[in-house]
Formats: structure tokens, sequence, C-alpha cells
């Protein structure tokens, strides 16, 4: 599923308005540090990432996926053993069944660079 799965930079903003929206409902719990610190996170490891909407191109696709797995383990850690009010676990088991869908959705593989950008490339070369 993931050879042919969405874009990566879709995976990015996708998991950039989930990490703004983690943050922003934080604002509204009774104890908001484990889902900020895990909206953070997430939001730190989308803008990481060697991707199209990248902030900083610091860790390949394949180090993101794993971060990615990570935060989803973290989510699920946290539901069950933080003080957190209801809808704080819900919010962050929410969280780690999209995120994995998504991980499990995505296409994590570079696009190979397009026949005329590469005939372009070797013409300059030849010169």
């Amino acid at each position: 599923m993931a050879a042919q799965g969405r874009g990566f930079w879709l995976h990015q903003l996708v998991e950039y308005g989930i990490a703004g929206g983690l943050i922003m409902m934080s604002a509204q719990s009774q104890s908001p540090a484990v889902p900020v610190a895990l909206g953070i996170a997430l939001l730190t490891n989308a803008a990481i990432a060697d991707g199209g909407l990248s902030a900083f191109k610091w860790v390949s696709r394949r180090v993101h996926r794993y971060i990615d797995w990570l935060i989803i383990v973290m989510c699920f850690v946290a539901a069950a053993v933080a003080d957190l009010d209801s809808i704080g676990r819900l919010a962050l088991i929410a969280l780690g069944l999209v995120e994995g869908i998504i991980v499990l959705g995505t296409n994590f593989a570079k696009k190979p660079p397009s026949e005329a950008r590469t005939s372009r490339l070797n013409l300059r070369r030849h010169r």
C-alpha cells in the first residue's frame, strides 16, 4: 500500500495540521503538558524531514517514519499512563490512530528526477 500511497508532502501537511490542532486543543485541558509535548514532537518531526514542506532537511524520510512510529507508541502509552482528563485521553488515542493510518498510507520514497530534467543536466555536462 505504501508503494503507491499518498505523497510525502501531503503526509507532512496533515502532520502540521494535526500537531497544530493538538497544541491548540491542549489549551483547554487541565493538564496540557503531555498533549503539548506530543504536538511539538509531531510538528518538529514534520519540519525536519527531507520533504517538500520541510523547514529544515535534517533527517531522511526513513528516519522520519521511525520517529512517526515512536510518536504513535508514545500517544498510546501517554493515554494509558498520564494523568489526563477523558478528552485528553481520547485526543491522544485518536492522534495515534490517525497518525498510524497516515504512516501506513504514505509513499516515503523520493521521486526519481524527471526525464526532461535529467536530459538538461546531461546536456550541460557535455558542453
